[in-house]
This record gives C-alpha cells, structure tokens and sequence, in this order.
C-alpha cells in the first residue's frame, strides 16, 4: 500500500519538474530574442550614427573643397586676356582663405601678394590714420591666437593623459601658466623687448611667470617644457613702419654652457603673417617651437613676441593623415 501512495507522488513530482523546466525554457528563449533584438538595435543605431556621422564628414570636406577652389581660383587660376583683379577683391579672397584654411595651406606667400599690390594701388593711409595693411595684419593675429588655443588644448589632453588620473595640485594648474623651475621651460613665453631699454652683458633668462622682459640685441634664453633643448634668441632691428623685426634663434642641448659652432642658427624677419601651425621649427628630439609677433607699438617703441612650444611629438594637421592623438595612443606615448 506504501508503495502504490509513493508511485502518485514521484509523478506528480516529476510532472511539475517538467512544467519548470518548460517555463524556464521559454522564458530563457524569450529572453534570448530580446536580448538579440536589442543587440541588433544597438548595432543599427550604432551603424546610422556612423553612416551620418560619415556622410557629414564627406559633405563638409566637399564643401571646404568646393569653398576653397571657388576662392582660389581667381587668385592664383589662368588670367587668360583679363584684366588683373583689383586689389581689394584680392585682399578680400586672401582674407576668407586664411581664416578658413590657416591650418592645412601655407598663407604667407598669397597675404604677402596681396599687400605688395594693396600698397601699389594705395600707398598712403586712410583718412583716420590706418595703415592699408592692418585689416590683414588683423586677421593674422585672431589667427595666431586660435592657433595657440588650439595647442594649449593639446597640450591639456597631453597632461592628463600624462597624470593618468593621479590626484595632482599640477593638473589644476593651466598648462599656458605652468611656471619654469631649474630643470623645465614653460609651455610659453612672453618676450618684451623695449627700444629704450639699455643692453643686458649676461643672456636674460625668462622669470617664473614665463616672461622676460629685454632689450633690442640681447641674448634671451628659454628653456623647452621638458628642459631637453635650450632656445637662444635675439631680436634686432625693429622696423616700426612695416612692423617687422629681424630675430635669429639657435636651438641648443640644455646640458650644454652655450651654443656649439655646430648647432643650427635659423635667421629671418618676423611679420605679422608668420604662424604657429605653418612657420615653426622641429628639432631632431621632436620638441617644436612657434614664434609670432603678439604687439607692436610704434609709440612706445615696444614689441612683443610669443614663442611657444608644441607638444613633443606633435605634427600639425598639413603633415598628418590621421589624428594625432590617435597616432600617440598607437605608439604607446599617451
């Protein structure tokens, strides 16, 4: 009798084990197509937004290209039997090819031109005093300030990829700020050179705000950010009409007392048209440097030139195919 009340049990037992099962498996299969379902949503969300993202890229560099050959063309295209196009038409395309394509061509040669001929048409100032150039002169220096930003931003990615996340007082500091200590240089600098200042006998270190105030042919010292290369420079003869000054800089190991007859002396007028990204100097251990003139006042016979320093290893954007960041997370610097 006991076994035949067991028999009934077992089987109810084993009936709802089944049942379980058979929940369990639907839920589970459910389970799967939803999960699937959502994995391919994902996907597909994730394949449009790179489609659009792409299709954007692509018609904006169709634009830029479109944008730059209509400005371009009637600069530097075939004159056939026209007449030259008269200068402020020039000034005019010189000026949206260099706020809109500073970064990849180098614009020096077409504002050159164009000033040359401004001064042919029109050699005397305006009525309220202006010189015929300083609307270019202008451009140039909005430019070479965004160009300075935009390395300042690189720099800020450098040094937190650098920090790693690792609590520092350094990281709060801005990198244009960063002071120089014995061994490093600054990001940097401010040089101001005043014609009535008298000559120092000893070269002019910058101080801990990264500024060095000098005179017209002194020997102005500046050390690079990571302290590998020292930058020797001298500014003379300011020409206060065309705002020019001639400026010879000779890179040298820091480890070195002075200069060696061997290390590179580069000599060369500085304009108001000389820029970061495309009038710069690398140096054989992949630090760079820029230097721009930042103010000229004739009145007070003052001048002040930025030079700064570009991130080691860093190349601008008409020397690279790819992102530079991307570049230095491939060959394990960041």
């Amino acid at each position: 009798m006991a076994d035949d009340g067991t028999a009934p049990k077992r089987a109810n037992a084993k009936a709802r084990i089944l049942e379980w099962l058979e929940v369990l498996a639907k839920l589970l299969g459910a389970s799967a197509v939803l999960v699937v379902a959502l994995f391919a949503n994902s996907l597909q969300s994730r394949l449009t937004g790179v489609s659009i993202q792409s299709q954007r890229e692509q018609a904006e560099s169709q634009l830029r290209a479109s944008m730059f050959n209509s400005l371009i063309s009637p600069i530097a295209g075939p004159l056939g039997g026209e007449k030259p196009m008269p200068a402020d038409r020039e000034m005019i395309l010189t000026e949206l090819l260099a706020l809109n394509f500073n970064e990849n061509f180098e614009m020096k040669p077409l504002m050159e031109d164009a000033i040359k001929r401004l001064i042919t048409e029109k050699p005397v100032k305006s009525k309220n005093g202006e010189d015929p150039r300083e609307p270019l002169w202008s451009i140039a220096r909005r430019i070479a300030e965004r160009q300075k930003a935009s390395i300042a931003r690189e720099w800020s990615a450098s040094e937190s990829a650098k920090s790693s996340g690792i609590f520092s007082l350094g990281s709060f500091l801005l990198p244009w700020k960063s002071a120089a200590d014995s061994s490093h240089g600054c990001q940097v600098y401010y040089l101001n050179l005043d014609a009535r200042t008298e000559r120092h006998g000893e070269p002019v270190p910058a101080g801990a705000d990264c500024q060095a105030s000098a005179a017209f042919g002194d020997i102005v010292d500046l050390k690079a950010p990571d302290g590998n290369y020292t930058l020797r420079m001298v500014a003379v003869h300011p020409d206060w009409e065309d705002q020019t000054v001639k400026v010879s800089t000779q890179p040298f190991l820091s480890e070195q007392t002075n200069p060696k007859p061997t290390d590179t002396q580069y000599n060369f007028t500085l304009t108001w048209l000389d820029l970061p990204l495309t009038d710069n100097t690398l140096l054989s251990d992949g630090n760079r440097y820029a230097v721009y003139i930042r103010s000229f006042y004739n009145d007070f016979q003052t001048v002040s030139i930025t030079i700064m320093w570009f991130p080691k290893g860093y190349f601008t954007p008409r020397e690279r195919p790819l992102n530079y960041n991307e570049v230095q997370e491939l060959l394990g610097r960041k």
